[in-house]
């Protein structure tokens, strides 16, 4: 659980790099090159700082808000996770979405953090690329323990006109990142409604450790 765990943090805060405008970031030949170098400089950011290994919450905090929030865009990523009541939303609750959409990805998964000083990636074959999306399978894998099994990521991309590859979901070992959280927020939106899924996304992270405790 906790490999998978870092895995997904990995693969979200990846995402929110890879939403560089095009003037920010070197010119990839192909997705699976992109793919690398982001996962690379990710690895490498947290390797060189002991609070990210420790899962600081600042430290990650300060990684999210320094390095990809001002280049990232939540707003394609929580309105999928919320589904098709997002239509409903007020603009006002759509920023309150994405911040704590935010603030859970960091919170559930800072914990496996550590993992990463260990970690080196590799493309995988049997992507897929038609110009205007694209599919990169990558693995990660102990850089030190070969018996280790691999773990198996893979990207969804699209080509955004005059910006470039951006990466759009991200499936760690059979599971899709958005829609994970969509299977968890959906039914309570349309239930309780927006205000409904604001109070309890707020509950979640007010109160980690009652969420701990249910794992």
């Amino acid at each position: 659980m906790l490999r998978r765990m870092f895995m997904a943090l990995v693969g979200s805060l990846a995402i929110a790099s890879w939403a560089l405008p095009l003037s920010a970031a070197p010119a990839e030949k192909s997705p699976e090159e992109f793919v690398l170098r982001v996962s690379n400089e990710i690895l490498d950011a947290i390797k060189a700082n002991p609070k990210l290994q420790q899962g600081e919450k600042k430290a990650v905090e300060a990684l999210v808000d320094e390095k990809m929030m001002p280049y990232v865009d939540f707003l394609r990523m929580t309105r999928m996770a919320v589904g098709p009541k997002w239509r409903e939303a007020t603009p006002a609750q759509r920023e309150t979405l994405q911040h704590l959409f935010r603030e859970t990805l960091i919170q559930v998964y800072s914990g496996g953090l550590s993992m990463a000083t260990d970690q080196k990636v590799r493309i995988l074959p049997r992507g897929q690329n038609d110009g205007t999306e694209a599919i990169v399978r990558t693995g990660m894998s102990s850089a030190t323990d070969p018996s280790k099994p691999e773990i198996q990521m893979v990207y969804r991309l699209r080509n955004v006109k005059d910006q470039g590859w951006k990466v759009i979901d991200v499936n760690v070992e059979g599971v899709w990142l958005v829609s994970n959280y969509r299977n968890q927020y959906g039914p309570i939106a349309a239930q309780e409604g927006i205000e409904g899924l604001i109070r309890r996304m707020q509950d979640r992270v007010n109160n980690p450790q009652a969420l701990a405790a249910k794992k």
